[in-house]
């Protein structure tokens, strides 16, 4: 935990040094002090299509699905930390945006524990 899925234009995903915005996101999560370093996941989803206020812009939306329990000024910080990470790589993209969503730990499994439960 967390999974940082950043939702992008293609043309954004295309920029030969992208794994920098996925290393910095993974280190803006890292510094948080939420997380183990070992446990966050930074995923890239990249459209094709997509209009941003109507138009063919570029954007980047990140969403970071973490489990519930943190506190909500925790998440603001995580969610600031991360928008902040991506205007310092992306100066050009007007539209960056970040949510950060609770899992219910009771509706939550991964192979360590399924593994571990065997």
């Amino acid at each position: 935990m967390p999974h940082c899925v950043i939702e992008c234009s293609a043309q954004i995903a295309a920029q030969p040094d992208i794994d920098r915005l996925l290393q910095s996101a993974h280190q803006a999560a890292d510094a948080s002090g939420l997380f183990e370093s070992h446990d966050i996941k930074v995923r890239l989803l990249p459209y094709e299509d997509y209009l941003v206020g109507g138009k063919d812009q570029d954007f980047v939306h990140i969403v970071c699905h973490i489990l519930a329990g943190r506190s909500d000024e925790q998440k603001g910080r995580l969610a600031d930390s991360l928008v902040r990470t991506v205007c310092a790589w992306l100066p050009d993209v007007a539209m960056v945006s970040c949510e950060v969503r609770d899992i219910v730990r009771a509706h939550y499994s991964n192979r360590r524990q399924v593994m571990a439960d065997s």
